[in-house]
């Protein structure tokens, strides 16, 4: 990344450098419009995209593959816990930082509680509550309440579909952490720091369920050269987390990234729940962007032979998911502890020593460690940050280029007589005309274009998200319907446990079933549509952009001209129109526009307790009658199953509404807040680069010239002044110049 960094910092000098000479223009002259104003405008809006970029590579795979030794062999420092808990939700976002430094950004009192209450959906009876109002978990009484309530739960209460079962671990773990955490949590988010010497302390809370069940994000700050400003690293969740609202919150991380790392342990090869999320990226349209880490354990290899096969094999299975898969073989822990070697323990110093006897091994990993360097130094310097250099520069390039036309034409005025003056600027007033009919048409033009686009966007939409013919809101309500609960599997616990303890079951299991399907089928369909229809943004764009390209420049070319025949410094018009694909990116990151998270769509609740109840009393009641004349057991039995049947179709019936009110807010979030305002963004953008280098043209000439001639009697103190900012500018283009070639060459 030094050859990108070198350009940037070259950038942003450059960039200072032009916004000193626009003050002191601009001083001279004693102000001189709306067109320095712009020319400001684009230098601060110039600083802002070159120190606010950032490349997101996240780190994913699936549970103990090695995700975190990885990124903590990449840093060359063992600054991530390795292992971490399986049940923790958060995505440790890594960054360089002047010092070691660990943010953690925890929940409001208000979210635990949220969650609390949604965990506690159709929880068995409220016999266990001692206070009848909403849970808080900051009185002791209810604490006290649901440590009883949870206890009198056998292990098998705590599992679902043989997964664990989310809501009981979720509740559990915020029992168990609330005294060490309490001092941390507010009304309102709160941050904690961890820096310098108690730096390290952030791992108890990562590794630790009880403890980071109360966070919501973690930022590391680490020192070093290995890690550029504009790089984020960020340690994914296990992909096969049994909560599958981690999953959504991955998935959220992944289309905001810029690169994929998709870890894989030799020691399993390709997984089953490997192949679940690699088809869940593929269908996100997310794959392009996607590497493949082979994570070597050298302990399970006998050879290199060995090895070669297992690698042969396993990009033989990626290359039936994504298309021609990049897999690099190496081992992160040889790497890491090669690293930090003075630092390791003597048992630790003896692997690494008996590793490095498997001579053909290490030199296979070392091979493939520095591949995959090029490899990311390749996509992060040239695809995808040299592209947001250039964009830059050619910004930087116009306004330089727009302030020496003007210093040439305020110097040229400056030296002919008033009425000589008074009669060019007349002549360029009308040349100027032309080109704000060109700009207005332009401008017109794009805005009708984008508000029709926008309307087509929306259309798509509603009809993406229509319950008849969209694709994913007929599914989930099919998925519901269609789901059967095996009642055989609840006939003991009906019998042991009762009634509303066994509703509760089934409740967890149907509700484990629906979010695992909307992780694993829906919201990746909705990623997927949504890049689509981006492309189709930029594609319509781009097309109706084409025919005022030419426009433009005719328009410039006229106006060059006429500034020679009128015996002014003509200019060269060196056009160029920004990648729209890249500065889209760039809008969202500026801007902080981004899809409402995948974890929304899975945010439901289930409103069935009121009948559950009901349903229950009436039960209650004919058991007693039944008991009173002495009905037979097994017919007692009959009814508890045709209660939790018709507590089960409630069950669907509500889970219905309830997913229909959700999928409508979202739909309206994706149309108005998201795609709405990308349109809106990314026309404006297209509308200032096709306009921007007719700033040095279309300034007030008449106030130019009445300007010029309240300096006539400072006429060499002016003129000399504008000579050494002429100088200056020059000097500056011809350092755009170099740095232009350089930023070309990485493309």
């Amino acid at each position: 990344m030094d050859a990108y960094q070198n350009n940037r910092e070259a950038i942003l000098k450059s960039n200072q450098q032009l916004n000193a000479l626009l003050q002191q223009a601009e001083a001279v002259m004693g102000g001189a419009g709306g067109v320095f104003e712009k020319w400001k405008h684009s230098c601060a809006s110039i600083e802002r995209q070159l120190l606010d970029h950032v490349v997101r590579i996240a780190v994913v795979g699936a549970i103990k593959s090695g995700k975190s030794t990885f990124v903590n062999a990449l840093l060359q420092e063992d600054y991530l816990k390795r292992g971490a808990g399986v049940v923790t939700s958060i995505v440790t976002r890594i960054r360089q930082g002047e010092e070691l430094r660990a943010r953690l950004f925890f929940k409001s009192w208000d979210d635990v509680n949220a969650e609390i209450q949604q965990a506690l959906v159709l929880f068995p009876s409220e016999e266990w509550r001692s206070d009848k109002q909403t849970f808080d978990i900051r009185r002791a009484q209810d604490r006290s309440d649901l440590k009883s309530a949870l206890y009198t739960l056998d292990s098998e209460r705590l599992v679902a579909q043989d997964s664990l079962n989310a809501n009981g671990v979720l509740l559990s773990s915020y029992l168990k952490g609330f005294d060490q955490v309490q001092s941390y949590v507010s009304a309102e988010s709160a941050t904690r720091e961890f820096n310098g010497e108690i730096f390290a302390e952030h791992r108890n809370f990562v590794g630790n369920d009880a403890l980071a069940v109360y966070l919501k994000d973690i930022e590391l700050e680490v020192n070093g050269e290995v890690l550029t400003r504009n790089i984020e690293l960020a340690d994914c969740q296990g992909s096969d987390s049994p909560n599958p609202l981690h999953l959504a919150m991955i998935q959220d991380y992944l289309l905001q990234a810029n690169l994929i790392v998709y870890v894989i342990s030799s020691r399993t090869g390709v997984r089953q729940a490997d192949i679940r999320f690699l088809s869940m990226i593929k269908q996100m349209g997310i794959a392009d962007s996607m590497l493949f880490v082979c994570n070597c354990d050298l302990n399970e290899h006998d050879s290199l032979d060995d090895l070669r096969a297992l690698v042969q094999r396993m990009s033989e299975e990626l290359a039936m998911i994504v298309d021609e898969p990049k897999l690099f073989t190496l081992s992160a822990l040889f790497n890491l502890f090669g690293a930090i070697e003075s630092k390791l323990s003597s048992k630790d110093q003896e692997r690494l020593a008996q590793w490095r006897k498997a001579a053909r091994l290490v030199l296979f990993s070392d091979e493939e460690s520095v591949r995959l360097r090029d490899v990311l130094d390749h996509k992060l310097t040239r695809e995808r940050s040299a592209l947001l250099l250039q964009n830059q520069l050619a910004h930087l390039l116009v306004a330089a280029t727009g302030l020496g036309q003007w210093i040439r034409l305020n110097r040229d005025l400056l030296r002919r007589d008033a009425g000589d003056a008074r009669m060019v600027a007349e002549r360029l007033h009308s040349h100027q005309s032309h080109m704000r009919q060109v700009q207005s048409m332009i401008q017109n033009t794009l805005t009708g274009a984008v508000q029709k686009i926008s309307r087509e966007l929306k259309k798509e939409v509603d009809r993406f998200f229509d319950l008849y013919s969209g694709p994913v809101l007929k599914k989930v309500l099919t998925f519901v319907r269609e789901y059967r609960v095996e009642l055989e599997r609840y006939r003991e616990p009906l019998t042991n446990l009762g009634f509303t303890r066994t509703l509760y079951l089934v409740f967890q299991e149907l509700k484990q079933a629906v979010d695992v399907y909307m992780a694993e089928k829906i919201n990746p369909e909705i990623a997927g549509f949504i890049k689509a229809q981006e492309k189709s943004l930029l594609a319509q764009l781009r097309f109706v952009a084409e025919p005022y390209k030419a426009m433009v420049q005719d328009a410039l070319a006229q106006f060059s001209d006429g500034l020679g025949q009128l015996g002014l410094d003509r200019s060269a018009n060196d056009f160029c129109v920004l990648c729209l694909e890249d500065d889209l990116g760039a809008i969202k990151q500026v801007t902080g526009l981004n899809l409402p998270p995948a974890a929304a769509t899975m945010r439901y609740s289930a409103h069935i307790k009121t009948e559950a109840v009901m349903r229950l009393g009436f039960y209650s009641l004919m058991r007693a009658v039944r008991r009173a004349l002495k009905k037979a057991v097994d017919a007692e039995k009959s009814e508890e199953f045709k209660a939790l049947k018709a507590g089960i179709r409630r069950m669907k019936e509500e889970t219905e509404r309830s997913i229909n009110a959700l999928f409508k807010d979202y739909k309206e979030n994706i149309k108005f807040q998201y795609m709405q305002r990308l349109a809106d963004l990314a026309g404006q953008r297209l509308y200032e680069s096709l306009t921007e280098q007719f700033g040095a043209y279309v300034g007030d000439v008449q106030n130019l010239v009445a300007a010029i001639a309240e300096r006539r009697n400072d006429k060499e103190r002016v003129d000399g002044t504008l000579e050494a900012i002429a100088q200056a500018v020059k000097a500056l283009l011809v350092e755009l110049g170099a740095i232009r070639q350089e930023v070309q060459s990485l493309l």
